[in-house]
């Protein structure tokens, strides 16, 4: 059914049940921001030796938290193809993270990495890997393989619950994102805190005729992509940058050569030193910004120490990326369309583009999008704001049920760029909104 059709039968979603599909009691504790933070760098031709100085300078690696504990590490392997495409994270900057976890006395170290059509672990060398070691505690592990849970999401953007794998989520577990240094064609660049976007299981995010959990980016990239870190927070991040990619990544970009690994406990910190790397204005990643706004990290490079090895430094050829649309604001989140309230969305975006906006009803169960009202069809506008207003009545004219809705927003920034959503919750009441007032006691 296209965009608006992103959908999947009820059935279809919930034969993951027998997999384990079910909600989890408790949401993972966040780690918020701090007042200051430490990113180690390390340069070197040598993948495991640069990634061993980038963990050391950052003087942030606790071996003490990973002993008797699982350790997963997540790498990037979006595709069948070796380190030198500046696609993949290079399996030697991973053997590094793999021995340091070892040393530390982990009981497990798990590689974890979840695709459309199965894992690329040996057509991206990783298969050395496997029973590394010989003790058996090294796996290289499908995420898709494994049974999954609905998590909460709280404070999320997008989703209210998310489906995760139930290992991802064990509370023995501590998460290394393992990510490459590129660009990306929607998210403008992918680092280790977009790295987590392949940590939720493909097949209930996956729309027909989609190669990927383009479900999510039908509720906004960037919300979702904070929701899942809200989900699963990053224990420590480390960012291969051996070989990135400038260009139409996160597939087909050109491979640069940087000879750098970046790393630290903090993944928007890390990330933040990479945009510095690729010459990326920092306000230009819109999880990013989102992250900082929820507490999770910087804003910008003011409150990070740059350690080790001195930054290498090149402008990266950017993708022609969708137009930046922040999530709508409503002056009424609740609102009682009966009573003659009204809601107004406002939002804003970063270039010219055609857009359109309508009202939907979603779900964290299915991907079926319920179409309630076109709010605005395709229209064109310059960057900047957009305000309209939703009176809480479906096409036809009639009121709508109370309930949550979504107020989607669509931008076209032309071809060959996907289109950028974002999303908003209202609540529809049906009874009106009672605000107490409470008056002083007036002494007798």
């Amino acid at each position: 059914m296209g965009r608006d059709g992103a959908v999947t039968s009820r059935r279809q979603f919930l034969k993951l049940g027998a997999a384990g599909l079910v909600a989890a009691a408790f949401p993972w504790p966040v780690r918020r921001a701090a007042s200051s933070y430490r990113v180690g760098v390390g340069r070197s031709s040598d993948p495991y030796a640069a990634t061993l100085r980038a963990i050391s300078a950052s003087a942030e690696w606790q071996p003490g938290l990973l002993a008797d504990r699982t350790v997963l590490i997540k790498p990037n392997l979006v595709a069948a193809a070796s380190p030198e495409s500046g696609a993949v994270t290079d399996p030697q900057v991973v053997r590094a993270v793999v021995d340091l976890a070892l040393s530390a006395n982990a009981a497990q170290v798990k590689i974890i990495e979840g695709f459309p059509g199965g894992s690329n672990f040996s057509a991206c060398g990783y298969g050395f890997l496997d029973n590394y070691g010989g003790t058996g505690r090294v796996s290289l592990v499908d995420l898709d393989s494994l049974p999954a849970v609905l998590t909460p999401v709280t404070g999320g953007l997008a989703y209210r619950q998310i489906a995760m794998p139930e290992l991802t989520l064990a509370p023995d577990t501590y998460l290394i994102s393992v990510a490459k240094l590129k660009t990306h064609s929607e998210a403008l660049a992918t680092l280790a805190t977009k790295n987590v976007f392949g940590l939720p299981p493909v097949t209930p995010y996956k729309p027909p005729q989609e190669n990927g959990r383009f479900a999510m980016h039908y509720r906004g990239l960037h919300q979702a992509t904070l929701d899942i870190n809200l989900a699963r927070p990053i224990d420590f991040a480390v960012i291969d940058g051996i070989w990135g990619m400038e260009g139409y990544g996160p597939f087909s970009g050109t491979p640069v050569r940087m000879n750098t690994i970046v790393a630290g406990p903090n993944p928007v910190a890390v990330d933040r030193v990479c945009l510095e790397a690729m010459e990326i204005a920092q306000p230009l990643v819109q999880h990013l910004t989102y992250a900082a706004q929820l507490g999770l990290g910087p804003a910008d490079l003011g409150s990070v120490q740059i350690r080790g090895d001195s930054l290498a430094t090149r402008a990266f050829n950017l993708p022609l990326f969708p137009p930046r649309v922040e999530y709508p604001q409503l002056d009424r989140p609740v609102f009682y369309p009966a009573g003659g309230q009204e809601t107004t969305a406002s939002f804003t975006v970063s270039r010219p583009c055609v857009y359109r906006v309508a009202v939907v009803r979603t779900s964290d169960i299915t991907m079926d999008v319920e179409h309630v009202r076109l709010l605005r069809g395709w229209t064109g506008t310059q960057a900047g704001s957009v305000v309209l207003s939703w009176d809480g009545r479906d096409d036809q004219g009639a009121l709508v049920a109370p309930g949550t809705y979504t107020v989607r927003v669509e931008a076209d920034g032309g071809q060959p760029a996907r289109n950028a959503f974002a999303t908003a919750w209202v609540e529809v009441v049906a009874q009106p909104i009672v605000r107490r007032v409470f008056l002083p006691m007036i002494a007798r």
